[in-house]
């Protein structure tokens, strides 16, 4: 009955699209995307290389196009994070369908997803960026959006077992206390349930909750805790990150941190530490070049000294 019911909408959403195509507005052509690069030296190696921070590769080119017209729509992103290690092959990281049906109340997606919906903020679990396949988000009542992802792939995977592999989410937001979302994960081997919020109700406080529990049958080693506070005092900000593990043996990790602006420059730092002893002292500098480019100057000492610089350039 499930797969019944799932087919059926997919038929009727299908049916949507040529029964509002006709009365849709002009459509509209949007592009955006940037660059990102930078170098660093490491004092263990002697080495100066070609090195983004930002996103861990060496150098990050992203294209965005978003072609609209009217409830309906297509999206695709063209992204390549390792210029200068590969060809300059190009990769298609998201490229889908979208479109609105029964006065914007069921919002669907086909292809490879883009989608953040029911992650929190700090996004540590949740997003389905890149995934294949089909979604559909049910909004039937203001603050609340509520569906399901059906993986899909290039064959090979038994129809029955595609369901089983279902995503069921959802999410509430409450105007002055915060965003309440939580999703199930099907899967084949293990079911993953995700529980987060995004705290709002006090004004300059920045606070995310998340709890990843990996595997419903085995909590005692599989469960994960995620927590972000960061409170804004003026140009001064100060936060904390921190995770613990269950598991054989209880791990956990924290980092504290601290930013300041003044006008168009940010200077920072943050301290991480963890169970196993391992740390990382981080500070940098940003600084706004114009409205669509920044630069980064940091710094990084986890028992090897390491300094670079970041460009970010959009369009």
């Amino acid at each position: 009955m499930k797969k019944l019911i799932v087919l059926l909408l997919a038929f009727a959403m299908v049916g949507g699209v040529f029964a509002q195509a006709a009365a849709a507005p002009a459509p509209a052509l949007v592009y955006s995307g940037y660059l990102n690069t930078g170098f660093q030296y490491d004092s263990t190696t002697g080495d100066l290389y070609l090195y983004n921070k930002d996103a861990g590769n060496m150098t990050r080119i992203r294209w965005n196009a978003d072609y609209t017209n009217g409830d309906f729509g297509v999206h695709f992103r063209l992204q390549n994070s390792d210029v200068g290690v590969t060809t300059g092959t190009q990769l298609f990281t998201q490229a889908l369908v979208w479109g609105n049906l029964f006065n914007k109340m069921v919002y669907f997606k086909v292809g490879k997803l883009n989608d953040y919906t029911w992650a929190t903020a700090y996004n540590s679990w949740g997003g389905y960026d890149g995934k294949l396949g089909f979604q559909v988000q049910l909004k039937p009542v203001a603050g609340l959006n509520a569906g399901f992802i059906v993986p899909l792939t290039t064959g090979g995977v038994d129809l029955a077992d595609q369901f089983k592999d279902m995503i069921i989410a959802g999410k509430y937001t409450a105007d002055g206390v915060g965003t309440f979302l939580a999703q199930l994960n099907l899967g084949l081997t293990a079911n993953q349930l995700i529980l987060g919020a995004d705290i709002s109700a006090i004004k300059d406080l920045t606070l995310n909750l998340e709890a990843n529990f990996a595997d419903l049958a085995d909590v005692a080693n599989t469960l994960t805790i995620d927590e972000y506070l960061s409170y804004a005092m003026g140009d001064l900000a100060v936060g904390v990150w921190a995770e613990e593990a269950l598991g054989a043996t209880f791990y956990w990790a924290v980092a504290p941190e601290v930013s300041y602006t003044m006008g168009k420059t940010e200077l920072g730092a943050s301290v991480t530490y963890d169970s196993t002893n391992a740390y990382s002292i981080d500070p940098y500098a940003k600084f706004t070049l114009g409205a669509k480019s920044a630069a980064k100057v940091y710094a990084s000492y986890d028992g090897a000294f390491k300094v670079g610089t970041n460009f970010l350039f959009s369009f």
